[in-house]
């Protein structure tokens, strides 16, 4: 009998030791206000930060950084020294590379050095002068990056010319290793390089790549954790090299627009197998109908090709939709339309008449609400954010029929904290949401 009592007893004692979720917001049950509270850190023109860390509610601009708990209270709230202001993208000096611990921050470079660094402990807020960085060799920084909190790559590049890769122990400030190319060197954006995390669960693993650069021939890449870069030579496109975009299994390599046609090719290469030629190669005519003109060529490089697991290509022609995979293109869009990610879904958008799915379902698909412009950010669980001007913007909640439940005006771009609360400003005060209990 004694034996019978054990897993009762053990059972109730499992149960008393989880206390009850709060429920996740979503597009289901109008919010309440969670906390409304003042401004620890000042927002820039667009209502943002330079610094967003959802995971630890951290948010830093200018010469503020702060952490806040999911009850508007500022855990701590840290001054920094003016060459350590927060104002830029990360990837360049003024930024902060967010998902590591501590916080990384990359500063004004002193002259004849590489940018300095600094870090901020996320549990106490303490702000450490990390190292003197290294000298700087010739040429235009291109690209900064801390790929651990132990080590920093920097390349600084002569126009149309060489570039050198130094990389330093960000503690000791002693370089690690250098590397010096023979020609023009292109960089994809490394890992922790993309504007803050806003989806509840990121980020993802498809939004932290290598950092990987095509040069001399030879498509290099270094990952967390080695010591210096590794490559394979391979069978280049002709042209200028423009864009590099690494995937799950492949490597893009992109010409830039040519010609009065705008003549671009995309060549995929295999980044486990590491073969010289390319798996698939296509060309086209380069036309994004949303981008402004530069140099004869309707393109904005900052725009990706890639939209969730799906390629896209800005054909005059007509988008093509597909897989980076195999290079397969099962869908064309129409020419001067242009995809639009809409949960799993890509839709077909034409300035002027709105939003055309291109690959209707059997089963009906909820259509895109109107409100939800192709510059709606999707912030996850059926809540999108739409900027205005300024430090203007929306909230809106859309349901699985594409009804919008509640909406709510705010000051800028908002984030999640948890699955539970919504941060944004709202002028001079730092507001949140929540689900209704």
């Amino acid at each position: 009998m004694r034996r019978l009592c054990v897993l009762p007893l053990l059972l109730v004692t499992l149960v008393g030791c989880f206390a009850p979720q709060p429920p996740r917001l979503d597009a289901r049950t109008e919010p309440d206000r969670a906390f409304s509270v003042p401004l620890p850190v000042p927002t820039n023109a667009v209502g943002d930060w330079s610094l967003v860390d959802s995971r630890n509610g951290m948010v830093g601009q200018g010469r503020w950084i702060a952490r806040i708990d999911e009850d508007g209270r500022a855990l701590w709230r840290t001054r920094l020294p003016a060459e350590f202001a927060l104002t830029a993208r990360p990837g360049r000096p003024h930024a902060a590379s967010s998902g590591l611990s501590p916080i990384v921050l990359v500063g004004a470079a002193a002259a004849g050095r590489l940018p300095a660094l600094a870090s901020v402990d996320p549990d106490t807020g303490r702000f450490r002068r990390l190292a003197p960085s290294p000298p700087r060799p010739a040429g235009k920084l291109s690209m900064i990056t801390v790929l651990s909190g132990r080590q920093a790559v920097a390349a600084t590049c002569r126009a149309h010319a060489s570039c050198t890769l130094t990389a330093w122990g960000s503690d000791t400030g002693q370089v690690q290793w250098t590397r010096r190319t023979r020609g023009p060197a292109v960089f994809a954006a490394p890992c922790l390089q993309q504007r803050g995390w806003k989806v509840p669960g990121q980020p993802g693993p498809h939004d932290c790549h290598p950092l990987t650069f095509v040069a001399d021939g030879r498509i290099e890449v270094l990952r967390q954790g080695e010591q210096r870069p590794h490559g394979w030579r391979v069978k280049l496109p002709p042209g200028e090299i423009a864009q590099v975009y690494p995937t799950t299994y492949r490597t893009l390599v992109v010409t830039a627009p040519r010609g009065p046609a705008c003549r671009v090719r995309v060549a995929a290469y295999d980044t486990v197998n590491q073969a010289p030629a390319p798996v698939w190669q296509r060309d086209f005519a380069w036309n994004q109908p949303q981008a402004a003109v530069r140099d004869g060529c309707r393109q904005d490089p900052t725009i990706p090709l890639m939209m969730g697991y799906r390629l896209t290509l800005p054909d005059a022609a007509g988008a093509l939709i597909g897989d980076d995979n195999d290079g397969e293109f099962g869908l064309r869009l129409r020419p001067g339309e242009y995809p639009v990610a809409y949960g799993t879904r890509i839709l077909a958008y034409r300035a002027g008449r709105g939003f055309r799915d291109p690959a209707p379902a059997k089963v009906d698909n909820a259509a895109r609400p109107a409100e939800l412009t192709p510059a709606a950010q999707p912030l996850g669980s059926g809540i999108w954010y739409v900027p205005g001007e300024g430090r203007k913007g929306v909230v809106l909640a859309v349901d699985v029929y594409g009804k919008v439940t509640w909406r709510r005006a705010v000051g800028g771009p908002p984030f999640f904290l948890g699955d539970n609360r919504l941060v944004y400003a709202d002028g001079s005060r730092l507001t949140a949401l929540h689900a209704r209990d």
